[in-house]
């Protein structure tokens, strides 16, 4: 039996409980796999104090399949005539409840976490149960390093279709590696497909997927200070490193502000191709960690420089990868992630 199957058998059998738990009374009816007009199977249905609440059980909380569960219960709901609408997982992580607050989607998960609202007079919230339901070993992901090279030339032309074999070539992963990541994207409803090739079904929803599990903390760092502050220090340092022939392309804050204009910032993020050692001592950089104002960056996987571009005349990586940077970085670099977010540049557009 597949997993997913499992799962939702167990959470149909579960939901009387764990709906007296949350509501202090146990419901009157339930009623289980039940076919909606158009022939597809709904999980369960549930009668509450004479409202009609529909629910789906989904074995992941992934974003992808959460957005995509929003769809699904909105369209049962429309063809069952429910109050209600309600999405049931294991547990439901960090990026999985983002997202179903972003697509205003009410959930349970089976380790006794739930957000449910109904206008301005029902509202449960529950946080902070244990997860019942961890994953053994370390599951694969569509975002490990490598893997994400396919991700990031998704979002940098974003309405492109693409061939997988095209894929192949700009990311210089093997067939294999394509098809298998291809595969989990789609597993985790991120893609969508047509004749034409296959791309983001949500550009914005690939992204966060990406940046829930984005690690920072694996490249490798180097902090120093070099006399200037901001976007001049930037420019001076972006100069440093074209007289000594590095590589190199900025994220993090300087990128965000080419970008936006967003916020003064002090630390300048410079991912650099090399010994990191050696190139601070070609620039001039003096080596300390307090009060340091220049990070250079050497990426766990050379994938961070695709999409490299200029924005006045500093290199700078591609939009998606100063997002997912900025969100582990300090100062205001949360804020400036989100003025990304809402300015839409993760589809590339920018520079």
């Amino acid at each position: 039996m597949k997993a997913g199957v499992k799962f939702e058998r167990e959470a149909v059998r579960e939901l009387p409980d764990l709906l007296e738990d949350l509501l202090g009374r146990r419901p009157a009816t339930v009623s289980r796999e039940v076919l909606a007009p158009d022939g597809h199977r709904v999980d369960a249905i549930v009668e509450v104090d004479g409202q009609t609440w529909l629910f789906e059980a989904k074995s992941s909380s992934r974003p992808g399949v959460v957005a995509a569960a929003k769809e699904q219960l909105e369209r049962y709901a429309e063809l069952i005539e429910a109050d209600m609408s309600i999405l049931v997982v294991p547990y439901m992580t960090p990026a999985g409840s983002k997202t179903a607050a972003d697509v205003n989607l009410n959930w349970i998960d089976l380790s006794g976490n739930a957000s449910i609202r109904e206008g301005d007079n029902f509202r449960i919230h529950v946080e902070g149960k244990p997860n019942r339901y961890p994953q053994r070993g370390r599951p694969s992901s569509p975002f490990a390093p490598k893997s994400a090279r396919i991700t990031r030339e998704l979002l940098i032309e974003p309405q492109r279709w693409w061939r997988q074999k095209e894929i192949v070539v700009v990311t210089g992963l093997d067939d294999g590696h394509v098809s298998r990541t291809v595969g989990r994207l789609r597993g985790e409803e991120l893609l969508e497909e047509s004749e034409l090739g296959l791309r983001p079904r949500d550009p914005l929803l690939l992204l966060e997927a990406w940046a829930a599990e984005y690690r920072f903390d694996r490249h490798e760092f180097v902090y120093g200070h070099i006399s200037g502050s901001g976007i001049e220090l930037a420019r001076e340092l972006a100069g440093r490193l074209a007289d000594a022939d590095v590589d190199h392309a900025f994220t993090g804050l300087p990128a965000a502000w080419l970008l936006s204009r967003f916020a003064g910032f002090r630390l300048n993020s410079v991912y650099v191709k090399g010994d990191p050692l050696e190139v601070a001592d070609e620039i001039g950089l003096r080596l300390e960690e307090r009060g340091a104002n220049v990070q250079l960056l050497v990426p766990d996987d050379e994938g961070v420089f695709s999409g490299e571009h200029q924005l006045d005349g500093v290199d700078c990586v591609s939009p998606p990868q100063v997002y997912v940077d900025l969100i582990h970085l300090p100062e205001r670099a949360p804020e400036a992630a989100e003025e990304l977010r809402r300015g839409g540049l993760w589809d590339g557009s920018a520079g």
